[in-house]
């Protein structure tokens, strides 16, 4: 499956939908479609849908903080949302939903599914 990006603008807010893997092979396309609409036109939110992101490896979690770090030096907000399964647990193993505006996992926490 290949992997795409959807964009649709709703007012001040991007929303980039992204289906497929988001991995070493993708995470650079994720990268530059978030730095390409920063240096256009700094919308005051950015979303990432992730609803459906079916795999996501360290290098596409790394460029998902990458643009988190861009849009905020930029001005704007970047958000996750409707995360899928798989990319919710992946955030939640690394400590980095809180990040993304996710309440931050706790020690007692069970393993999200």
């Amino acid at each position: 499956m290949d992997f795409l990006i959807t964009r649709s603008d709703q007012g001040p807010t991007v929303r980039l939908a992204l289906h497929g893997e988001l991995d070493l092979a993708t995470a650079g396309e994720v990268r530059d479609a978030v730095t390409a609409l920063l240096a256009r036109s700094s919308p005051a939110r950015i979303v990432l849908d992730l609803r459906l992101v079916t795999f996501i490896d360290s290098t596409g979690i790394g460029s998902l903080v990458a643009c988190h770090q861009a849009a905020t030096v930029s001005g704007s907000r970047l958000d996750l949302e409707n995360l899928s399964p798989f990319a919710r647990r992946q955030l939640w193993a690394t400590g980095l939903l809180g990040l993304f505006g996710f309440p931050a996992a706790r020690a007692d926490e069970p393993v999200p599914r």
